[in-house]
């Protein structure tokens, strides 16, 4: 097969450095795909936070306008409780409720003769939840593809040496599915 013993000696470290050289190529590959990945869906993160920031600053302004303080009262700890920097999960709970809050609020003040006024803040807020969720949408499919993509078999290895770990998801989707 080879002429001699140094003809063999060159192919065998020459296909070896090509393997190297092809497995290090590869992970290469694997950690810029799965840090851009992580990147594309942090940036819809923080547009969805910037919206849900909105949110909430809109309904603390509402809040602060209502005649009826009583009213306010189950609202102070929702807002005092959000925090952007919280996880999706605790912020997808504390969504959910300010979500039922206001729908309750709406009912109770839609009577009241001020319901103009706090009517243009309602649909702010609404305004406000349909480009968080746009944007909560794009950063789920995203988060949900890259946790898939760590998943692979040789991109397993250069998340773990890298020490990534699965984007947790939002679970908003039900109160916004709600609307009519």
């Amino acid at each position: 097969m080879f002429p001699n013993r140094r003809s063999a000696g060159i192919s065998i470290a020459t296909v070896v450095f090509l393997l190297i050289f092809a497995g290090f190529a590869i992970d290469q590959n694997n950690v810029s795909r799965l840090k851009r990945y992580k990147l594309e869906a942090n940036a819809s993160l923080q547009d969805g936070l910037d919206a849900m920031d909105t949110r909430f600053g809109y309904t603390k302004t509402l809040v602060g306008l209502l005649d009826d303080k009583g009213l306010a009262v189950p609202f102070t700890p929702l807002l005092d409780l959000y925090a952007r920097e919280k996880a999706p999960s605790l912020l997808s709970g504390l969504y959910i409720s300010l979500d039922k809050e206001l729908d309750l609020l709406q009912k109770k003040v839609f009577t009241h003769k001020q319901y103009p006024l706090y009517a243009a803040y309602f649909e702010k807020i609404y305004e406000a939840e349909q480009e968080m969720a746009l944007h909560l949408d794009k950063y789920n499919d995203k988060a949900h593809y890259y946790n898939v993509q760590i998943g692979g078999f040789l991109a397993t290895l250069a998340a773990k040496r890298l020490g990534m770990q699965p984007l947790e998801l939002f679970s908003v989707a039900p109160a916004i599915k709600g609307r009519p």
